[in-house]
């Protein structure tokens, strides 16, 4: 903008003027996208639905990440059992939506480039379970599901998240440094509770469909 001459006028001056205007939008966006860690971006976005689901681990290690992404609380525990009763199926399916979620960013957000293939497979894994989980939900929720339907979904499920857990413990074993190895523990203790958790779905299921043959709705909250 600091050439002295003046500009043509016309079309040539207005398209000397969008060419400058999207020159400049150009350069910001560059260095907005050189400046702004995405990863950590997305997991202060998801900070408080993180928080929600941590569940103890055996140990704790000094990872200040790990801390502030999945701070381990007393009565965590309680609030998986909160939701253990069959009667309580959509908020199940709701925690363990979440849940597998917050294992997504978290590991994304902070395990190494070294882990990244592993990491990246079991990322496949949680995001299978994740539609099948919002598969089960619907099919629920709009009554067009058959029990066998349903329990199917639950099963498939449940074996995603067994092979996410064996995803997991190979790359603790290539794991370099005890945070590496606390995050990937943390992980494992989280899939863990997602089967239990999906113990829980199975008995809703039968519950719901307990007394008849044909689909029911599922309970709301």
């Amino acid at each position: 903008m600091s050439d002295s001459r003046p500009m043509q006028s016309g079309d040539d001056s207005d398209a000397q003027l969008d060419a400058l205007l999207t020159a400049a939008a150009e350069g910001v966006r560059k260095r907005l996208a050189d400046a702004i860690d995405v990863d950590a971006g997305r997991a202060a976005i998801f900070k408080a639905s993180v928080v929600v689901e941590e569940v103890p681990a055996c140990g704790e290690q000094d990872t200040s990440h790990l801390a502030w992404l999945l701070p381990s609380t007393g009565d965590s525990l309680m609030q998986w059992l909160a939701v253990s009763a069959p009667g309580y199926l959509p908020q199940q399916l709701d925690k363990a939506l979440s849940t597998i979620r917050t294992m997504t960013v978290v590991g994304r957000a902070l395990l190494p480039e070294s882990l990244r293939p592993c990491w990246g497979l079991a990322t496949d894994f949680l995001t299978e379970c994740r539609d099948n989980l919002v598969r089960l939900k619907t099919g629920l929720a709009h009554r067009e599901l058959t029990r066998e339907e349903a329990l199917a979904l639950q099963y498939r499920v449940r074996t995603g998240i067994g092979q996410v857990i064996g995803t997991l413990r190979q790359a603790n074993r290539r794991a370099q440094g005890p945070d590496s190895a606390c995050v990937i523990e943390r992980l494992i203790s989280t899939s863990e509770m997602i089967l239990t958790l999906l113990g829980w779905t199975r008995q809703g299921i039968e519950q719901l469909f307990a007394d008849t043959e044909q689909t029911l709705q599922c309970p709301t909250r």
